[in-house]
């Protein structure tokens, strides 16, 4: 009996052509050198199927058919390639239109531009349109326009920072222990994850880091009305960007490889299947972790501990 073969999507969707190119002309505007091992994990954490290599046979087969004139290779490094990356910009002259109009609608992108530090784009006011600009980061103000600082890692830290102040009944030692690990993201995320807080956490970083840009937007001589209608679009933004990683991680979770019997017998009759694991491991991990479809193995293990039913 022949088994029903599941054939991989091998063109991009309107949809992920519309998300993929924002994505890589913010995160490289003009870069030289860029390893094909950095490039491809980007580019897989932009798609909903994140299987280049069985879409489209690699990275080099993608870039040469969906990115030919931005993505050059020039050459290799030990193993691996390196690219020069430039997207160019739309307009009729040097430096046009180098500054454009955020739309006014919710945007998973949007979300992570204004609050991930590490997606290279920045902000501003234009008093005369009355209008949130973007950018990549390192382009000049101009005219009347006013930067409005998107969240920084600095700003993450802050917030940790306040959110400890803010509990109730945790001792000294508990407190201590995390204020010094409010510095590194990841660290004190999995403290607050170990000490039940993770819920709590998440929704206090959101809504403070949502809150900051949009008071820094006020700063810059948005009006109210106008400052209340980004605080919806990026909270709207918010849940799109958690929509989406929740929608990767089941995609990338059913194109996995069913495991050897040999395998399976190795585990215990009551052992949950491969998707089970992933959805209940997603409790366990941060945002970042989520958006770099990185599952540690310690994750892993709490996850299986959490789901047998041991006798």
């Amino acid at each position: 009996m022949e088994k029903p073969m599941s054939v991989p999507p091998s063109a991009l969707s309107p949809t992920e052509i519309e998300q993929l190119r924002p994505a890589l002309a913010a995160r490289y505007p003009h870069a030289k050198g860029v390893l094909g091992s950095q490039l491809g994990a980007f580019i897989r954490r932009q798609l909903a199927n994140p299987d280049l290599k069985g879409r489209f046979g690699g990275l080099k087969e993608f870039i040469s058919h969906y990115f030919p004139a931005e993505i050059v290779w020039r050459g290799r490094q030990g193993l691996d390639d390196l690219y020069d990356i430039s997207f160019a910009v739309d307009g009729s002259g040097p430096g046009a239109a180098v500054w454009q109009p955020v739309p006014c609608e919710s945007s998973a992108d949007l979300w992570s531009a204004v609050t991930n530090p590490s997606v290279y784009v920045q902000f501003a006011w234009s008093a005369k349109d009355k209008s949130l600009l973007q950018a990549a980061a390192g382009v000049p103000l101009v005219d009347d326009l006013k930067a409005v600082e998107k969240i920084t890692k600095t700003d993450y830290q802050n917030i940790a920072i306040a959110f400890v102040d803010s509990l109730e009944g945790i001792d000294l030692n508990g407190r201590t222990q995390a204020l010094d690990s409010s510095a590194s993201g990841a660290e004190f995320t999995r403290l607050m994850r170990d000490r039940g807080l993770l819920a709590r956490w998440e929704e206090f970083r959101i809504d403070r880091a949502r809150r900051q840009f949009v008071d820094r937007l006020a700063a810059a001589g948005a009006e109210s009305s106008i400052v209340t209608r980004w605080a919806d679009i990026l909270r709207s933004s918010q849940q799109a960007a958690r929509s989406r990683r929740l929608q990767k991680a089941v995609v990338f979770s059913a194109t996995q490889p069913l495991p050897t019997l040999a395998s399976c017998e190795q585990l215990r009759d009551d052992m949950p299947d491969t998707r089970a694991v992933a959805i209940k491991a997603m409790e366990f991990l941060s945002d970042a972790e989520i958006s770099d479809l990185s599952i540690p193995l310690g994750t892993v293990m709490r996850a299986l501990r959490s789901l047998i039913r041991r006798p």
